[in-house]
């Protein structure tokens, strides 16, 4: 990985930066033992205010035993993916202030000082809320109705209610997104599911358009309509 760019103090896009992160939100974790760094993966829980982040404690059955480097005083390295209109990884490094064991496991730290940031993406996304119809790549049938959260000329996320999407698995399937343009025109896109991110109510699904089975004219048109919103 690139050498993230690094910020000395928190400004206010770095706290709505923290405070993007939802609980279910997958984070990399690495810390020392005596013997070695171990890197992990766990879930975010919550924080209070500016005093403090909460994680889960890591599966021991999948990573091992993780007690001579989960501890008070140690210090942790936490990175995670926002998925925004740019698409960033976030680092920062904490110190763990209490593991907790009831009435369930997790691990406190403090709240960072200093966060250092990747960009993910060349191209910048249109954050929107644009009303999309998902349609199967065959036959054209609607089967699932969503919202695009943001979108570029390469790709955009989707968001949908978890008590919509049923059991559907979507990575890796190609579909029609079917959007309705000004006057009355509906514009149809091409593209594939690429991966799929959740929270405690929804669903969220990044789509990557499929390059040659798009007109390039259409698609310009429907980034105009979306990036022109009053």
């Amino acid at each position: 990985m690139a050498i993230l760019s690094e910020k000395t103090g928190l400004s206010k896009e770095d706290l709505r930066k923290l405070r993007s992160l939802r609980p279910g939100t997958s984070l990399d974790v690495q810390v020392k033992s005596p013997t070695a760094a171990k890197r992990v993966r766990t879930e975010f829980v919550g924080m209070d205010g500016t005093r403090c982040l909460i994680l889960r404690y890591p599966d021991e059955s999948k990573w091992g035993s993780l007690k001579d480097a989960l501890y008070a005083d140690n210090s942790i390295i936490v990175r995670f993916i926002l998925e925004d209109e740019t698409g960033e990884v976030i680092a920062f490094k904490s110190k763990i202030i209490l593991v907790a064991t009831r009435p369930t496991h997790l691990v406190f730290i403090s709240f960072p000082t200093v966060i250092q940031n990747q960009g993910l993406r060349s191209e910048k996304r249109t954050t929107t809320r644009t009303p999309v119809q998902l349609a199967a790549s065959d036959s054209g049938r609607v089967f699932l109705k969503a919202v695009i959260l943001d979108i570029s000329s390469k790709g955009c996320r989707i968001g949908v209610k978890k008590g919509h999407t049923g059991n559907l698995k979507l990575v890796g399937k190609q579909l029609i997104l079917k959007v309705a343009g000004n006057a009355e025109a509906e514009h149809s896109i091409m593209g594939k599911v690429v991966n799929h991110k959740t929270d405690d109510v929804s669903n969220f699904y990044g789509i990557q358009f499929i390059e040659g089975d798009n007109d390039p004219e259409q698609l310009n048109q429907l980034l105009a309509e979306i990036s022109i919103e009053f």
